[in-house]
Order: structure tokens, then sequence, then C-alpha cells
């Protein structure tokens, strides 16, 4: 799968993470802390001196133009890694959408910028009545002809970062009359724009990672519209792919079961028939879901289709990792059912942090029912 070069590409990004993550790092990046967000954006800045944001993208736009399977190296490690620093949202997503969908000054602005670290992205879809149902959003954006500009009013909520974020790519109804996925616009924002307010929503810990974002007459340039006015849903939708790799899990997961099997091996659990079997399941479970998601990554680079398999290798992906975590909570035990004690297991208070976490993969993303409809419908030609 990776040549002698990727795995060269490999041993250098390890030691660029080995050079700035602290050497007792446990713990899955949490951005909202400030500590984990001045340390993101300090290995951004380091991955962008050697033009490794985005490996993959021409140079022009600030890339490598290597091979796609630096890219599928980079984000796996730093998920393996638990590093701080992966761009998700600008990488990942709306900047995959631009090379294939966005103008020239879009892709000079807008991508240069993600290249060079100096962009944080979040993501406009979801509404406070409009989750899951992507195609009844209500939020407008309503288009002057004579300026060229679309004034949008709308909120937004579960937007992930967005109190970080100076950028944000959202969908609204740009032709009031329009119904369901008809009238629809991709729009890029600078969240610094009036008539933009970002509200923290606390969990039950006070903390906050995502955000309601109400939009009042907030005025943007039809030069930000991504595609053509009002024919944004298709354009949405393959965002969304580009989002559903699962390559994340992949390597969240591969970290707790490599994990996992030192703590078996230390702790003679190794000898017990029943867990020696589990391993060995869980681990073909794994590489089943990491070739899968590869394959979904490789297809999305050569077709401009929209598949199933971003759909197949995000709720395999998503599973397994739960699947793994479940199984260490179990073989844990009483370790991993208290946190901030005083023989603290730093272990057994990541599984159970990222057990808890990992709630919400069958949510993020996309839901795994809305997957497997995907699946249904688009792989296997069933009806709706």
């Amino acid at each position: 799968m990776f040549s002698s070069e990727d795995l060269s590409f490999k041993k250098e990004l390890n030691s660029l993470i080995d050079k700035h993550l602290p050497e007792d790092w446990q713990e899955y990046p949490d951005e909202r802390l400030d500590s984990h967000w001045e340390l993101s954006k300090k290995i951004k800045n380091e991955l962008a001196k050697k033009n490794w944001i985005a490996p993959s993208w021409p140079k022009e736009y600030g890339g490598l133009e290597e091979d796609f399977s630096k890219s599928i190296i980079l984000s796996e490690t730093m998920a393996y890694r638990m590093a701080p620093g992966n761009d998700r949202f600008g990488v990942r997503m709306i900047g995959p959408t631009l090379l294939k969908y966005g103008t020239e000054f879009q892709k000079k602005k807008f991508l240069n910028e993600i290249t060079a670290g100096k962009s944080q992205w979040c993501q406009g879809y979801s509404e406070p009545n409009s989750g899951s149902d992507l195609a009844s959003i209500s939020t407008k954006g309503e288009y002057d002809e004579d300026s060229n500009t679309i004034t949008i009013n709308g909120t937004k909520v579960w937007t992930t970062l967005a109190h970080r974020s100076n950028r944000m790519f959202i969908l609204v109804r740009t032709q009031p009359d329009s119904n369901r996925h008809k009238g629809l616009s991709l729009i890029l924002l600078d969240m610094n724009d009036p008539g933009i307010k970002v509200n923290p929503i606390k969990n039950i810990s006070g903390k906050s990672s995502f955000n309601e974002v109400v939009l009042k007459n907030v005025k943007v340039s039809a030069e930000n519209v991504v595609g053509k006015l009002h024919e944004g849903w298709m354009i949405a939708l393959d965002l969304l792919n580009f989002e559903r790799s699962g390559i994340d899990y992949i390597g969240w997961g591969e970290r707790c079961l490599d994990d996992l099997v030192d703590y078996c091996y230390k702790n003679d659990l190794i000898k017990e028939n029943h867990v020696k079997n589990k391993l060995a399941i869980l681990r073909s479970d794994l590489e089943s879901a990491k070739l899968m998601t590869y394959k979904a990554l490789w297809i999305k680079e050569q077709s401009d289709e929209i598949h199933m398999e971003p759909s197949v290798s995000k709720v395999l992906a998503t599973e397994t990792n739960i699947n793994i975590h479940d199984f260490a909570f179990d073989l844990l035990n009483t370790k991993a059912t208290f946190l901030n004690t005083k023989n603290k297991d730093s272990f057994a208070e990541r599984v159970i942090k990222n057990r808890l976490f990992f709630v919400s993969g069958g949510i993020l993303g996309g839901t795994t029912e809305i997957q497997k409809n995907i699946i249904a419908q688009r792989g296997l030609g069933l009806p709706r």
C-alpha cells in the first residue's frame, strides 16, 4: 500500500510530532481547551513550514502535489498520536470542495490560507429544526443584483469550533419560495463580519465545543458562492463525502488497541484465551475497516461521482473504534470507572474519556442510520 517514500514521510512526521508534543501526552485533542488550541496552532504552523498541511494539493495553493497516500498518512498518524493540529474542516472538507468547484479567486484566497495554517473553518449546516434532514434548512440568503451581495439571516447550531474559527462554509436558502433541496447555495463567510454572533453551547461539565451561530443581516459578496447561485445542494452533499472517510477513527482505534495489547501483556491477561481471541477479532476488524477507508479515499480522489464507499467506511470505522474501546473498558474493570482518582491510570482515564466522546461517533458527520440509507440507495439500488 505505502511506498518507501511514504514510510520515510511518516517517519519525518512522527519526528515533528515528537518535537512539539509534550513527552507525557496522553490526551485526546480537545481544542475547546486553551492549552490544546495553542498547541494545535503551533503544530499547524510547523506543518505549514514544510507544506505538509495538504501535501497532495497543487503547489500553487501551498501543497506539494504529492501522491494522495501522503494525506492519508498525515491524517491517520495525527489521529494515532492524538496530536492537535489536524485541520479536518479546512483540509478535508472545504479544501477539496473548492479544488473541485471553486473559482480561481476562491482557490487562491482560501486554499493558500489553509495551507499556511492561518485559517480555522467551521461548518454551518445544522439548524434548530434541521439536523439529519439537511434539505429542510430555513436560513435565508437574499441576493441583491445591483450590489452583487447576499444578505443572510438565520441560526445555525452544533457548530463545532465556531468560537475558534475565522471562516465558515454555510448552506443557506437563496430562493425564498424553493422547496427542499432546490434553491440552496453554499457560501464562504468571514466570521468577523458584522452581524455574526457566536453563543457557546455548554455541556454538563460547563465546557463547550459546540456553538450556536446567529446571523443577522450579514452581507457577503456573491463571489463567495461556491458553484452557481441556488445550485448548492449537490456541492453540499459532495462536501460531506469528503468528510466521511472515517480515517480519524481508524487512527484512534489502532492506538487504543495497541495500548490495550501492551496492557494485557503487562497484566498477564494475554494468557486468557477469550482475551486473545477477542483481540485477534478486533485487529482483523480494524484492518478491514482501514482498507475500506483507504478504498473510499482513493475512489473519492479518482472520481467526481458521489459513491457509497465513504458512508461504508464511516460506519465501519466508527463502530470498530467503539468496539475496541468497549473491550478496553471491560478489561480495565474498576480502573475505567472513575476519573481523577488519586491512583490515576493514564490509559484507563483516556479509555473512559474517549469512550464517552465516541458515543457521538455515530452522530457526528452524519448519523449511522443516514449512512445506511445512503448505502442502501446508492450502493444497492433500493428505494427510499
